[in-house]
């Protein structure tokens, strides 16, 4: 399906997040359309378990919070309709540990794929706003103008 995506994309280059997810999807998707850069984005899994951790939901509207840097007035409670936010089981510190864990068994042999094949930059810290900055150098250096993606999110946590 993802290759079938690409072929019909309408510019030569294309950035997929979340794919590949394994080494033979890789070595597929290279076969096909070969790899010009990939971004690995290293943070620490304290930093990460934090921020999701810190996350919180009114389930009515889907408006997120997050303790750590977008917190309601009141403190668990939305603050258009004053109904109670609730953590997402998935958010929940032991199961972000348990999803981290997972991601990074399944990721460590992609990252060591793309190393190999030399088109493999990373970029370690804990700051978006700064990781950013590096990433779109990286961009420009490879010769792809990045551009500003349409929005579809309704909130950021």
């Amino acid at each position: 399906l993802v290759l079938s995506s690409i072929a019909t994309a309408e510019s030569p280059h294309v950035l997929l997040d979340g794919f590949p997810r394994t080494v033979p999807q890789a070595e597929a998707l290279n076969a096909e359309w070969p790899v010009e850069l990939t971004l690995h984005l290293d943070v620490p899994f304290d930093t990460i378990v934090e921020r999701i951790a810190g996350r919180w939901v009114h389930p009515g509207s889907g408006r997120v919070y997050n303790t750590a840097y977008s917190s309601p007035v009141v403190e668990g409670v939305d603050d258009e309709t004053g109904e109670p936010l609730v953590q997402r089981d998935d958010d929940r510190p032991e199961r972000v540990r348990a999803r981290l864990n997972t991601y990074q068994d399944m990721t460590m042999p992609l990252v060591d794929f793309f190393r190999e094949q030399g088109v493999l930059s990373t970029f370690r810290g804990t700051e978006s706003d700064k990781i950013y900055v590096d990433v779109r150098q990286a961009l420009l250096d490879a010769g792809l103008q990045p551009r500003p993606a349409e929005d579809t999110t309704t909130a950021h946590a």
